[in-house]
């Protein structure tokens, strides 16, 4: 597996522990920063890498744009792990840097893979979902926040040679599973990020103090549930990513019985994950822009497609583009009118 050449493109919170793990194990990717502090930062002082199994510093050899590569350069794949926004950009700038049969490895919250196979090709893209946390504390300093495993798949489910290697590759840096259905993973955890990560940066609350709140339970419950009416009206077969899929859905007529039970499971995962500050909001509270139209603003496009109702989700997506043009402040009290767009 040494031989093999590639790049990490975003060297934020997870790509940093990702790129630590990978050197760590006797790799040499090259790294991507898309900033030029960090890239400076990790050329002198290497990734300073922190896991719940210890800390360590990883020497690397970073650029802060594929621009400043030498033109010879070329690599297998590449390692998209820059935010939504920028994927698109990220893969464009890696193409010619690639090998002929080289390709692009999406690791993004929300789907992004429509976006990607439409500006360098189906054949050149692998599917990538990294189920787990990290944050970047300073330029080049790195912790890994939580635990998780990775998943890949090709987009059409054949099960190739070039993703067995990489998911031998990617073992190095957490339990690696190669998925026939990448794009029902991909939904999964659509699901998840929809109800958590935007509804953190609608309020400004961190998980915990969010769901606290029986409104904000009934709320998380119909975004859940239309992301998942939306997946199987499209015909998408949903996995499993740590917990069934159907644990949060509540169907729009389920009775008392049925709703107590699921608000006391959104209650539970408040309580355990009670500390998490989505990345949205970090994103917000940086003044930059969210991941919001491959997040909810994906259930959206698609529930349109499929003729699905998906108010909660659209309503999110309205708010949150207020929010980031100036025009709505973060507050618990944009869970009212989310809750007026439901009913």
């Amino acid at each position: 597996m040494s031989e093999l050449r590639f790049l990490i493109q975003g060297i934020g919170g997870v790509g940093g522990v990702l790129a630590g793990e990978l050197l760590r194990a006797g790799h040499a990717p090259v790294l991507i920063t898309g900033n030029p502090d960090i890239a400076r930062a990790l050329n002198q002082d290497g990734l300073r890498v922190t896991t719940p199994a210890g800390s360590f510093t990883a020497r690397a050899q970073a650029y802060a744009s594929p621009v400043e590569l030498p033109a010879d350069a070329r690599f297998d794949f590449s390692l998209l792990v820059m935010k939504a926004q920028r994927v698109v950009e990220g893969a464009r700038a890696a193409l010619p840097h690639l090998t002929d049969d080289g390709y692009v490895v999406t690791c993004q919250n929300g789907i992004v893979e429509d976006a990607v196979v439409e500006a360098i090709g189906a054949g050149r893209v692998v599917s990538g979902i990294i189920g787990w946390g990290a944050t970047m504390h300073a330029p080049g300093v790195y912790e890994r926040t939580g635990p998780g495993g990775n998943h890949l798949g090709e987009l059409d489910g054949q099960l190739t040679q070039r993703v067995r290697a990489l998911a031998q590759l990617l073992q190095q840096a957490g339990p690696t599973e190669v998925s026939t259905n990448i794009l029902g993973a991909l939904w999964s955890k659509l699901a998840i990020n929809c109800t958590i990560t935007t509804p953190g940066a609608l309020t400004g609350q961190t998980l915990g103090a969010l769901l606290a709140t029986a409104p904000a339970r009934r709320a998380a419950l119909r975004i859940y549930s239309e992301v998942i009416e939306t997946a199987e009206a499209l015909g998408v077969q949903l996995e499993k990513i740590a917990v069934s899929p159907r644990l949060l859905y509540l169907a729009r007529d389920a009775g008392p019985l049925t709703r107590l039970g699921k608000d006391l499971v959104v209650r539970m995962v408040g309580r355990k994950y009670r500390r998490l500050r989505s990345s949205s909001l970090q994103s917000l509270e940086r003044g930059r822009k969210t991941e919001i139209d491959f997040l909810n603003g994906h259930v959206v496009r698609k529930a349109e497609e499929a003729g699905v109702a998906a108010p909660a989700n659209a309503a999110l997506v309205r708010m949150i583009k207020e929010i980031e043009a100036g025009e709505r402040e973060m507050s618990p009290a944009n869970l009212e009118p989310l809750l007026a767009a439901i009913s």
